[in-house]
């Protein structure tokens, strides 16, 4: 009776009675893009996800059915986004924010164990194979193919191939280093997204192309660890620029070599070889800048002991260590500093009765940093898990 009243709640879906199909669950979360929130509402079933979106009488307009067999969700820790859900799969990615931690939990728990015992198990194989390999997450290394994320290694495990499907793509707001070799990004240094995997990488290491199935056999720029790990599956594709000796030999008779030919061999040659790599402390890529696993993760403006300036920087508490990067998505942290005896004392404003967003960490009485969030409750929640973090 449920299922054949949504499927008269919502325009759009047919044939919504299928055998072995059972109704779990339904509510309204709200969709969350860039600062925009919409409301969405959610019918979860056994084998599908309807996420349709609520019209003026009452019913509602189907956007997508979502299969279940290939969903991945979490819990992300997020900003500006409390309760946050995000729901993935190999077409799309939903980022959700639900109106308490209750009801978040609800959802993922629902959505869990809707999942196929099979796809589990895979994942799970998937997850510890990436643990017995490099621990919580892989060591930053120069090597571009062994700088593949866990998640995508778990994609290729799952079935869904490097390539066949468009990525997600990192913010460019996200990252100040290359995901790839850790060096900087600057006016003259500009980013550029590899269309095989989503990372944002430096002109250096995104000198390849590779035609790509999702985008019908076209050609289009690849990060150093994808291009390598699509040309051992695929082999040289047609069209696809090949290597050329650094030392070509040109007959005598040519007295005179065009530029395009003198082009071609400096545009063979990939500096990248050339290039010293950057030695990365192992301390500072042993945690993830999106902060999963992390206590609390988030930007803050900091300001260092004597100084006026104040620097918006992105923060993770992780086993008792606090890790500074530049940006959410960078692989290395710039620095990484343990709270064990530390004291955080919270900022009161002269002549008002609110709590401030500001807050001071000390180490033996001296001033160490002052921290300045978007708001008291903000303030009040990164002030609670240092101090977590500052004792055994």
């Amino acid at each position: 009776q449920k299922l054949v009243h949504i499927e008269h709640s919502v325009r759009g879906q047919g044939d919504l009675l299928q055998p072995g199909r059972e109704f779990l669950k339904e509510g309204t979360l709200m969709k969350v893009t860039g600062k925009n929130r919409r409301p969405r509402h959610l019918f979860l079933m056994s084998d599908v996800l309807l996420y349709t979106y609520p019209q003026k009488d009452g019913k509602y307009r189907l956007k997508s059915a979502l299969a279940v067999a290939s969903m991945k969700v979490s819990r992300p820790v997020m900003e500006k986004v409390p309760y946050a859900l995000k729901i993935e799969t190999p077409e799309s990615c939903l980022t959700l924010s639900a109106s308490s931690c209750a009801e978040r939990d609800e959802w993922h728990s629902c959505v869990s164990r809707a999942l196929p015992e099979d796809y589990k198990a895979q994942a799970l194989a998937a997850f510890q194979h990436s643990v017995e390999e490099g621990g919580r997450r892989p060591s930053w290394s120069p090597d571009p193919a062994a700088r593949l994320t866990p998640l995508l290694q778990i994609r290729e495990r799952l079935g869904v191939s490097l390539g066949e499907r468009p990525p997600t793509l990192v913010p460019v707001t996200h990252v100040m280093m290359c995901m790839n070799c850790g060096c900087d990004f600057s006016l003259t240094l500009r980013r550029h997204h590899c269309h095989a995997c989503g990372k944002i990488v430096c002109r250096n290491c995104s000198r390849n192309k590779y035609p790509l199935k999702y985008l019908k056999d076209r050609m289009a720029k690849v990060c150093d660890g994808c291009y390598g790990e699509l040309k051992k599956r695929g082999g040289d594709a047609p069209g696809m620029m090949r290597e050329r000796p650094l030392s070509m030999s040109f007959p005598l008779s040519s007295a005179r070599f065009s530029s395009s030919a003198f082009s071609s061999v400096f545009h063979s040659i990939n500096p990248s070889a050339f290039r010293k790599q950057r030695k990365v402390p192992s301390a500072l890529t042993e945690v993830a800048a999106s902060g999963e696993g992390s206590a609390i993760s988030g930007y803050l403006n900091r300001c260092k002991k004597g100084k006026r300036h104040w620097k918006k920087l992105w923060f993770v508490i992780n086993g008792k260590v606090l890790y500074t990067y530049a940006a959410r998505e960078d692989t290395v942290a710039l620095e990484s500093m343990p709270l064990l005896g530390f004291t955080v004392a919270s900022s009161k404003e002269e002549g008002s009765s609110e709590a401030s967003p500001t807050f001071h960490l000390y180490h033996k009485k001296t001033l160490f940093y002052s921290f300045k969030a978007e708001d008291s409750s903000l303030a009040q929640r990164w002030i609670e898990a240092m101090e977590d973090a500052s004792v055994l």
